[in-house]
């Protein structure tokens, strides 16, 4: 099988990926299905790991020996949501313009998805002396949730591997050095009342606002602090994305919302950084609004954790196909799902093909050429590891 042959084989299933709205709030059955039907032609049988519900499932399998050190490659199914209005394009079926593929998902990560799939053909052909293993998660985009179970079932049946790759879009840049992600939802439970009274009630609102003002000077504080000039921006930061609450104008508000993360440099715990908030700020405030309503309280629960990246060591091969400094280290400040396999003390590293900034984006696309770079940056990682 050649590298055009290849090409062609990725066009084809990348078609058929854009096709499956894979948003997180939705499954991913119908795409792990066509998958799976994909490789039984190749007589590979993945093995499953469904969520609580079973509405969605991560799936790995293995080329070789399983007992040997290999190769894992890694890849999350699910997208962000995309607003067909803010589209130029149908953003689930695949277009291709000016040597682009527009779709959602193209970027991140489906282009990388048809690419292994792709390969899987040629890497059976080669009979390599070490094991491929592909691993396809879900929910990464709303907290790396799937990621954790696949990785527990891995763990359990194959070797420790010499090195994962998760192939976000980098544009083959080595990624090993990452920021954590925590969010959190911190609710204000007050009294309602109509406002022509305000001393009747206890507004949630206002006490929710004095609460974002203390998250802003934790932000503004931490632009002061730790610096690492491997990330942009090089400290950990803090943001405020969304707040809810009351009903009308005349009433008071008993009830509102606030939804935060911080972003943590991946040597900085975000338990120390949140330490005096939570431990003095928070009761503090509580206790002014029980001045208001004796029943008032505030509660906060950490919705989601994603670990960092911090990848000190990696195959030679690496710094050969990509011409870098082995000492110097790339860091960004998004999450993905490598930190979890760093985590158990697998070798890992951030690198795909695309780049990062057509993420998320109306109108989302991948070069055909970075494709074409990544089958060749792919297949020289294979032959350098696995023979």
């Amino acid at each position: 099988m050649d590298k055009a042959q290849i090409l062609n084989s990725q066009a084809v299933i990348l078609e058929k990926l854009i096709s499956f709205d894979t948003t997180s709030n939705k499954s991913n059955l119908e795409l792990i299905n066509y998958i799976c039907d994909y490789l039984s032609v190749h007589k590979i049988e993945p093995s499953k790991i469904y969520n609580d519900d079973k509405s969605k499932t991560s799936i790995y399998y293995t080329i070789g020996d399983r007992k040997l050190p290999g190769l894992v490659l890694s890849a999350h199914t699910d997208t962000v949501p995309a607003d067909k209005d803010q589209w130029s394009y149908n953003p689930y079926k695949l277009k291709i313009q000016d040597n682009k593929y527009y779709g959602r998902g193209t970027s991140d990560m489906k282009g990388f998805i048809s690419l292994v799939l792709a390969i899987t053909p040629w890497v059976i052909s080669k009979s390599f002396d070490k094991p491929l293993h592909v691993a396809f998660s879900y929910d990464e985009e709303v907290g790396c949730l799937g990621v954790g179970p696949l990785i527990d079932v891995m763990k359990n049946n194959i070797c420790p591997p010499e090195l994962v790759v998760v192939g976000e879009p980098t544009d083959l840049k080595i990624i090993n050095q990452h920021k954590s992600c925590h969010t959190f939802e911190t609710e204000f439970y007050g009294k309602k009342a109509h406002s022509c009274y305000p001393d009747w009630g206890c507004n949630a609102i206002y006490f929710a606002n004095e609460f974002v003002n203390e998250l802003r000077k934790i932000e503004h504080s931490l632009v002061h602090s730790d610096v690492d000039n491997n990330f942009e921006p090089p400290y950990s930061s803090l943001n405020v994305g969304r707040i809810d609450g009351g009903v009308a104008h005349n009433i008071i508000p008993d009830y509102a919302k606030v939804i935060w993360n911080i972003r943590c440099l991946p040597h900085a715990n975000f338990q120390d950084l949140l330490r005096d908030l939570f431990e003095k700020k928070v009761p503090l405030l509580e206790s002014k609004m029980k001045q208001k309503y004796c029943d008032a309280f505030i509660s906060n629960r950490n919705i989601s954790n994603i670990l960092p990246l911090n990848q000190k060591n990696y195959p030679e091969i690496l710094n050969t196909l990509t011409k870098k400094d082995p000492k110097h280290k790339w860091g960004v400040s998004y999450g993905t799902d490598a930190g979890y396999f760093s985590k158990i003390g697998w070798p890992t590293i951030v690198c795909g093909p695309g780049k990062i900034e057509q993420a998320h984006t109306s109108d989302e696309f991948i070069k055909i050429k970075d494709i074409k770079d990544g089958i060749n940056f792919m297949m020289n990682l294979m032959s350098g590891i696995l023979a």
